[in-house]
């Protein structure tokens, strides 16, 4: 009975939940820009990402129509065997797909992004281009998408891509996005949505060892970001923690801090009917809820480069679960302007 139980909380766990917002840039409608918190490619597992064109007028003989060019950019993370949350790098690994009117296409990372030996890891950005210039980011609110990831053994959780529309510096369809000639997709307000605030963890399940994937998008790949963490417990115990990472990260929660843990957070004033397993107060499991903000942006030597890093991220079961599950972390109405994709 027990073992049942444990099973269908598993797989109520990993039923998608898509964030909701008029406000803000996971709201799910279609866009100029999609980001792709994670991607793995290489033995044991792989990635399909589908990305979506929505503009269905048709080419004529003297025009694309409502095509666009998509501009893949892999950002690969280079292990760091002493501290998972520092990689010794990130870099990117880009190429442009053709989307006619109503197309959809649909990749393997594993072909699809550059090889390396034992896989690639971290994530992806999707932006629109003009088919007629070279490199042109240009305002075609019009794709959606999303990706499956599946793992060695078995598992596999779906998550939507967060979508970024133009901003007001490309007034028009067709306008070009990038303000400052800077050759990077700038999550400003002006060329694209800004980033939200802060990010939430509606809910984890301790004992079931959820991932946190976080991606840093203030400063370059070494500048590390120094993310708060405030977490209530079943009871509204509150908690706090601290973490410093570069680029990219996706570790277990237990990993992250220890307060993620049953054993922990069974030490603290807990709610003793909260999820109750055998429904008669027996067994009862560990839950807890989480806000993620930016402490500031430092970098390699130590210097403040930013008072407010902005970040973007997901939770999914990890990459050995037979029963994997994962979701958009949910996001803030307020945002701020200095989100930034690093170019290659």
């Amino acid at each position: 009975m027990l073992r049942s139980s444990l099973a269908s909380l598993a797989i109520l766990a990993s039923v998608l939940a898509a964030p909701a917002s008029a406000d803000n840039s996971s709201a799910r409608h279609p866009g100029s820009a999609l980001v792709f918190p994670i991607h793995r490619s290489g033995p044991g597992f792989f990635t399909v990402v589908s990305v979506t064109n929505t503009n269905v007028t048709p080419a004529t003989p003297m025009s694309f129509g409502g095509s666009t060019l998509a501009h893949f950019e892999y950002v690969n993370v280079t292990a760091n065997p002493l501290d998972p949350f520092q990689p010794l790098g990130c870099t990117v690994f880009d190429r442009v797909e053709f989307l006619t009117p109503a197309d959809t296409l649909s990749v393997l990372t594993s072909c699809h992004n550059a090889y390396a030996p034992g896989g690639q890891e971290g994530y992806l950005v999707v932006s629109a281009q003009d088919p007629s210039a070279f490199d042109r980011a240009w305002r075609h609110d019009e794709l959606i998408g999303s990706e499956l990831v599946i793992n060695g053994s078995g598992g596999m959780y779906a998550v939507n891509a967060i979508t970024f529309a133009a901003g007001t510096g490309a007034a028009a369809p067709g306008d070009a996005t990038d303000a400052d000639a800077d050759g990077r997709l700038d999550f400003d307000g002006v060329e694209y949505d800004a980033i939200p605030d802060m990010l939430y963890i509606d809910s984890f399940v301790a004992l079931l060892g959820s991932h946190l994937t976080l991606l840093n998008l203030t400063g370059g790949p070494r500048d590390l970001n120094r993310v708060e963490l405030q977490v209530w417990n079943d009871n509204e115990f509150p908690l706090s923690s601290t973490i410093l990472f570069n680029c990219w990260f996706d570790q277990r929660l237990t990993s992250v801090s220890p307060l993620f843990s049953t054993l922990f957070l069974a030490s603290l004033p807990h709610d003793p009917d909260e999820l109750d397993l055998m429904c008669d107060g027996s067994f009862t499991i560990e839950t807890g809820w989480a806000r993620i903000d930016s402490a500031g942006v430092f970098g390699p030597m130590g210097g403040l480069e930013d008072t407010d890093g902005a970040l973007l991220g997901c939770i999914t079961a990890g990459p050995g679960s037979t029963i994997d599950g994962g979701h958009l972390l949910w996001e803030s109405t307020a945002c701020q302007v200095n989100g930034e994709a690093f170019a290659p």
